[in-house]
């Protein structure tokens, strides 16, 4: 008996934790962003994000990478060869009563393996740490059905990946 009160109980712990999740929206202009620097053919800028984040895009001839924090990205951030984000990024954070500051990004990308494309979609997880940086925690692809949910669900792990230790899954 207790250990299916036990069983219950975990079940009902999960399933509000799968539900936990709420998504907030910010659509970038990226060209309208400060401009922070300049190093050969790449630019930085900075956008203000929410909560304080600031959101980084380095942008080149040939690739365009967003980071979130103060101090950037951490760890694995290639992605392709050639990728470009798109304006969207969607925030995941805490849901309900609860409600906080986002704990992980979705950004999607076109990535191709020669700078004129063909290109395809990608949804790239971003753990937040804090204002402080991210880390690329999943690479979904982005043309298979179901891609927005499972980006939303590996988000959702995020708070238990370890930037500089875990490799991005590809779910």
């Amino acid at each position: 008996m207790r250990a299916s009160i036990l069983f219950l109980g975990l079940m009902a712990a999960a399933a509000q934790t799968a539900l936990a999740a709420d998504s907030a929206y910010t659509k970038f202009e990226w060209e309208k962003c400060r401009k922070t620097g300049a190093e050969d053919d790449v630019v930085m800028r900075r956008c203000d994000g929410p909560d304080g984040i600031a959101v980084d895009i380095n942008s080149g001839e040939d690739a365009a990478f967003v980071s979130f924090g103060a101090k950037g990205a951490r760890g694995e951030t290639q992605i392709g060869a050639f990728y470009f984000p798109k304006e969207t990024v969607e925030w995941r954070k805490e849901a309900g009563k609860n409600a906080g500051k986002p704990f992980a990004a979705i950004l999607r990308y076109d990535v191709g393996k020669a700078i004129g494309g063909p290109f395809r979609s990608v949804l790239v997880v971003y753990k937040l740490e804090g204002t402080q940086s991210s880390c690329v925690t999943a690479i979904v692809d982005g043309g298979k059905p179901g891609a927005n949910e499972s980006a939303r669900q590996a988000a959702d792990q995020a708070p238990k990946f370890i930037c500089d230790k875990d490799a991005p899954r590809r779910p």
